[in-house]
């Protein structure tokens, strides 16, 4: 029995990287050439259309092997990812390239892909309107007294009778205040009416 303890404990720290590093094996790399990719053999073909299907064919779209989830395949039974020297972070910034941490932090936001673009195309919409928006002369929300009082039922019921033309009493109005009346070609023809 206490052989069996032993054994159960020193098997685990056997297999632990070497603190600083071992001569004959340098500095602990924590990730594979092709990491998180794996074996092609238990896991089918990676990359863009590489996959079980295509959809380039009707005909024939399987093109490789079936997906096999872990509970009929029973697992990864050659596992290419070390987890001891995996998760050992003492050469990490040693070894690890800074094009590798952008694409393990890349591969880490593929789950996110959704939750992205659930807050991604709202707030595109958002700033799109505004950039439209901001292109267009903005409305004129106060004007002067005299002005207002020289014909006030057209600013107070303009807008009921018909509203194409209050919005062009109103262009009108801007381009004049500030200047540029004669200047723009589409405030001058009828505007195909």
């Amino acid at each position: 029995m206490a052989g069996l303890l032993r054994r159960a404990v020193a098997r685990p720290l056997a297999a632990l990287p070497k603190r600083g590093g071992d001569v004959t094996q340098g500095p602990v790399k924590p990730i594979g050439p092709n990491f998180p990719l794996t074996s092609e053999k238990t896991m089918g073909p990676h990359g863009w259309m590489r996959g079980s299907y295509t959809i380039m064919s009707l005909k024939n779209p399987i093109v490789g092997p079936l997906y096999r989830p872990p509970w009929v395949v029973g697992g990864i039974h050659n596992p290419t990812i070390d987890p001891v020297k995996h998760f050992n972070t003492q050469h990490r910034f040693a070894t690890v390239t800074f094009a590798e941490y952008v694409k393990c932090f890349i591969y880490a936001l593929l789950p996110a892909r959704t939750q992205l673009f659930m807050v991604g195309v709202p707030v595109m919409c958002v700033l799109f309107v505004t950039w439209l928006e901001q292109r267009r002369e903005p409305m004129e929300i106060f004007m002067d007294r005299e002005e207002y009082w020289k014909d006030p039922n057209s600013y107070m019921y303009g807008v009921y009778f018909d509203h194409h033309h209050f919005s062009h009493m109103l262009c009108h109005r801007r381009a004049h205040k500030w200047g540029y009346a004669g200047q723009d070609i589409t405030l001058e023809g009828d505007h195909h009416h």
